[in-house]
């Protein structure tokens, strides 16, 4: 070996150990800087090799691999020396709470699998970055079957009925699970003992072989990530934590309701500043649009929480647990059969009253806006035979989804009937909708919240509680006339915006794969150019597109 190869060798592993630390996954046509630096993970890779081995029990580390990047963590591949292989997870700095998240998730896990649901074995985890490698993370056995994404396209109709049929079976089990109180699921030994509330009501939750459930879990602070905001939780919701889990406060269901509208007046109030909106929506809501108004929205959302759901002890106020991102990325089957092998990513899993949790799993949601009136299967189109080919993969493509929504809803209806129940009331998509938006961080927008109120509002009679009492909102007839007119033009601009992401293959954050990113660059320069053209010269529009135009770097709410 000649007297430079070390040194050349010593460049080459320095770049492969700095691609474990960074995102190369994809690129970002906006505000890439801060999307990379929000992903970059440094850790002590051969203090991690150590301490990785020393919860997998196989020998050394032979090979740390990073396997994917998602939204909020880095997957590493660990080959150990005798083959074994075994996924180690880290989050980034945009997974939120992330020593709560990172120890619920492991707690999570374990507890599912005590249940006997198919869940990855959970080897070791560090909830905390204090240990030898610098870096919060969990290591677990590697997921058993194949992604269903790899056999979407080729399914047999009798693989898309042990898919969903195994998948309900699932769901019968999380929801018969007996939680006490809302939040999520801990080991005891990682949160303080004033934010426990016991894991079940009476009688303990049990395994199937009839075994109580070891009295390690706990129910604790939530973690879900937009509950938080930096490393700490909102004064608003520790306070609700007090409330959910003291049982002399009564009703902890519309204690979490208020703490989502309170969260985000808190923040609002010391943090939150006048905004400008993006373009197109800039010439709906015009100029600097002032955080009090959204105050005020919140007010009102406050003012009918203690309508929304059922009285405490109400079915279909459980608590209920449930997987929070279900898509075909998260679900491992038996390549023959289809069968669920594995769900996986169950970090900021939640749980919440079943109004709130209650509906159609991304991967089996329904791709018409309309529920079917009858429980006829879907077919194709009667003029199948004569459409163009990609006519005809658009159309496979449609009838494969509404057959997983078909057989999902026939096997819900067969085994879970509590969620059953919880599919048909008739406002469990308006209420999850209002809810969702009470929960969101000012961001200039006031038109969405203010859509839900309007609806809910209009709903109140056939809200649960509501008989022989006066709707707490009113909204001026003049003024509910003109915000319906923004708020059409307001859904236009966001149908607009959405096609132009999927013409150029660019997610709500500006991601973009790495093949894709050339391309996508030149396609919002053109779109914004053939935009100003269209301005014909208008001054004003000029403006609004120059300054809000949502493609380009722009500053963000920290």
């Amino acid at each position: 070996m000649p007297p430079f190869a070390n040194s050349l060798l010593s460049i080459l592993g320095t770049k492969v150990s700095e691609d474990l630390f960074t995102y190369t996954s994809g690129r970002y046509v906006f505000n890439e800087s801060l999307r990379k630096k929000e992903r970059y993970i440094r850790f002590d890779v051969d203090a991690f090799k150590k301490l990785a081995a020393g919860h997998i029990n196989h020998g050394k580390v032979a090979d740390i691999t990073k396997l994917a990047e998602g939204g909020f963590n880095r997957v590493f591949l660990l080959t150990m020396e005798d083959g074994f292989q075994a996924i180690a997870k880290m989050p980034y700095q945009t997974a939120l709470p992330k020593y709560y998240a990172t120890a619920s998730e492991a707690a999570t896990m374990e507890l599912l699998r005590t249940m006997n649901i198919p869940v990855p074995n959970v080897l070791g985890y560090s909830a905390s970055s204090d240990n030898p490698a610098g870096v919060e993370y969990i290591i677990m056995e590697r997921a058993q079957g194949t992604q269903v994404k790899e056999q979407w396209d080729s399914m047999t109709k009798r693989q898309r009925h042990k898919l969903a049929s195994s998948f309900v079976e699932i769901e019968k089990t999380l929801f018969s699970l007996p939680f006490s109180s809302i939040g999520s699921v801990y080991f005891k030994s990682d949160i303080p003992a004033e934010l426990q509330a016991p894991l079940h009501d009476v009688p303990p939750l049990s395994q199937s072989d009839g075994q109580n459930i070891p009295d390690k879990f706990c129910i604790g602070p939530i973690a879900d990530y937009m509950f938080w905001y930096g490393d700490h939780v909102c004064a608003a919701f520790t306070e609700c934590i007090k409330m959910a889990t003291d049982s002399s406060t009564g009703n902890s269901s519309t204690a979490y309701l208020q703490s989502i509208a309170d969260k985000e007046i808190e923040w609002t109030q010391q943090y939150g500043r006048t905004l400008e909106l993006q373009f197109p929506h800039n010439g709906v809501l015009t100029g600097k649009q002032n955080p009090d108004i959204y105050v005020d929205l919140l007010r009102k959302y406050l003012a009918l929480a203690p309508y929304l759901l059922p009285r405490e002890g109400s079915e279909l106020n459980t608590p209920t647990l449930r997987h929070p991102d279900l898509n075909p990325n998260n679900i491992f089957v038996d390549p023959e059969t289809c069968e669920i092998t594995c769900l996986i990513d169950w970090q900021h899993t939640t749980i919440e009253p079943r109004l709130l949790i209650a509906g159609y799993p991304r991967a089996f949601e329904n791709p018409d806006t309309d529920e079917p009136l009858d429980l006829e299967e879907p077919t194709l189109p009667p003029e199948y035979d004569s459409l163009e080919s990609d006519e005809k993969a658009e159309a496979d493509e449609l009838y494969r989804r509404m057959l997983m929504t078909h057989y999902y809803r026939i096997y819900t209806g067969v085994y879970n009937k509590p969620h059953l129940n919880a599919l048909r009331d008739p406002l469990l998509n308006p209420r999850k909708h209002l809810v969702d938006r009470a929960g969101r961080q000012w961001s200039g927008n006031t038109i969405t919240l203010k859509g839900a109120l309007v609806r809910m509002v209009d709903y109140w009679d056939q809200l649960p509680e509501t008989k022989g009492i006066e709707c707490p909102v009113k909204f001026d007839i003049p003024d509910l006339d003109e915000f319906l007119k923004q708020e059409e033009m307001w859904l236009c601009f966001n149908a607009v915006v959405n096609h132009w992401r999927d013409e150029l293959s660019i997610s709500e954050d500006g991601w973009v794969s790495n093949e894709n990113y050339e391309a996508a660059m030149k396609g919002v320069q053109r779109l914004k150019q053939d935009m100003l053209n269209k301005a014909e010269g208008d001054e004003e529009d000029i403006i609004l597109i120059n300054k809000g135009w949502p493609f380009d770097d722009h500053e963000e709410i920290s």
